[in-house]
């Protein structure tokens, strides 16, 4: 009998292993998979495209973030990655030849912008920091600016500042403005046009504390840069910020021409919170405005008269066209982001000279 009542016990302890660790390893790979959808959402704003090409970073796992990068014309996708590293913020040149992309590593300091050719991948080193380089932008051929971000004294959070580095000679930071955030760069001659809030600086402060409560506010400036000296002109009075339509305008990018803007502006619709996508002409006259099917579009990006954005669904990215000659919206691409599809298209690994 006691035999028995063992073995009995010994089953139903076996059972509670079993079923432990059956638990343990279904919480690892609900973690896993809320971990790779919050690298995707994050990732979401790392997107470029031209009127033959559409680029934008993709997670592959904890370590490696690749570019997708598809073909408009025969529609031939590839992944081009970096062995443990992640590659972000890319961004095309004015001839669409090549595209300056930042790469690094999860679990190190430091990065890098790198200038790659878009047929080969073949690519150089333009700029290196110990701390993360952000949201770069070609000036001209070999002349970038971009985002510096540095930790504050206390080491409790970054702040973010204008940089900029003329190959072969080292980054100049060109403000102390100390920003809680910096993003999407525009040149548009002597115009920077980029999206900003909450300067730590003790200086006078340009930027304009944000209404939560404003039914139309906007963090998106413009200063003017003296290319010649390598310095910023700052205002001495606060920067009015632009486009502020009914909603929050964010993340704007500028056309090549410089006759456009696209950017975000977040809005609820139907009690739900969404980022749509407005586009106006420069001066800020509103020309569209598309709501997202999701929460969110990515940070969109001109191609010739054309303006692009993905967004994100649980298992892909759908590319949205908006044609500004005829007014109308259209799908242009859909990448299948499970991990079979992914395995499934060539892979590119970028070459890197100094």
């Amino acid at each position: 009998m006691r035999v028995r009542v063992h073995k009995i016990l010994s089953i139903i302890a076996l059972l509670l292993v079993v079923t432990a660790i059956a638990g343990y390893f279904s919480f690892s790979h609900y973690k896993e998979v809320a971990n790779m959808q919050r690298h995707r959402e994050k990732s979401l704003d790392f997107f470029a495209a031209t009127a033959k090409w559409i680029v934008f970073s993709v997670p592959l796992d904890n370590d490696v973030t690749a570019l997708a990068v598809i073909n408009r014309a025969n529609d031939q996708r590839k992944l081009v990655f970096s062995p443990n590293s992640f590659l972000a913020f890319p961004h095309f040149s004015a001839d669409g030849e090549r595209i300056l992309v930042v790469r690094g590593k999860e679990t190190v300091a430091g990065s890098e912008v790198l200038s790659c050719t878009i047929e080969n991948w073949n690519c150089r080193v333009l700029a290196q920091a110990y701390e993360p380089i952000l949201w770069p932008v070609e000036v001209r051929k070999d002349v970038v600016l971009y985002v510096g971000s540095e930790l504050t004294a206390t080491g409790r959070r970054r702040q973010h500042d204008f940089f900029l580095v003329e190959s072969p000679l080292q980054p100049i930071r060109l403000s102390t403005f100390e920003l809680y955030q910096l993003n999407a760069l525009n040149v548009v001659g002597d115009r920077i046009v980029f999206s900003a809030f909450g300067s730590l600086s003790r200086n006078k402060p340009i930027f304009p504390e944000l209404d939560p409560l404003a039914q139309a506010s906007s963090e998106i400036f413009m200063l003017r840069m003296d290319w010649k000296q390598r310095r910023l002109i700052v205002p001495s009075q606060p920067l009015d910020p632009l486009y502020k339509i009914d909603g929050f305008s964010t993340l704007p990018t500028v056309s090549g021409d410089g006759a456009r803007v696209v950017f975000l502006n977040r809005r609820i619709t139907a009690g739900r919170d969404r980022y749509n996508l407005a586009i106006a002409t420069l001066d800020g006259t509103v020309q569209k405005y598309v709501e997202a099917t999701t929460t969110r579009f990515s940070r969109p990006a001109f191609a010739e008269s054309s303006v692009l954005a993905n967004q994100l669904f649980e298992d892909r990215y759908e590319t949205t066209l908006v044609d500004l000659s005829n007014n109308l919206t259209r799908r242009a691409a859909v990448l299948n982001d499970a991990s079979s599809a992914l395995a499934a298209l060539e892979r590119v690994e970028i070459c890197v000279t100094q």
